[in-house]
């Protein structure tokens, strides 16, 4: 499962966000990286968010976590958007609420199975 993060603010906070979860020991197993999202050959410096790659719904309570802890952290903490699938989730206050909303939102994504690709469509399976 995919979320990709992105913070309100300083890129700076970006990148220390990055850093905190990549030393997270229970994130260990996920894949984090941040990605460019500007084009090759655009002017200006593209936007810049977290990638993380989580294997179960399980990793997503404590990717949650940590992002609340690190948010804890902070001396005037930004609002940090999660996105998995077209859904956002928004942290903005240290709302216990919104780490259950997370979890919530990545569970649900966990149990809703992929979509078929374009080259299956029509395809008979016993063939």
């Amino acid at each position: 499962m995919q979320v990709d993060i992105r913070v309100n603010g300083e890129q700076g906070e970006l990148h220390s966000l990055y850093r905190s979860l990549t030393v997270d020991d229970e994130l260990r197993s996920a894949r984090i990286q941040l990605v460019s999202t500007s084009r090759p050959g655009e002017m200006g410096a593209g936007l810049e968010l977290i990638e993380v790659i989580l294997e179960n719904a399980w990793s997503a309570s404590s990717l949650a976590v940590a992002v609340a802890a690190w948010r804890h952290s902070r001396p005037r903490p930004g609002r940090v958007t999660l996105r998995v699938g077209q859904t956002d989730v928004e942290i903005s206050g240290d709302d216990a609420e919104q780490v259950r909303r997370i979890v919530d939102l990545c569970s649900a994504a966990a149990a809703t199975p992929p979509p078929a690709s374009p080259d299956s469509a029509g395809e008979d399976p016993s063939a």
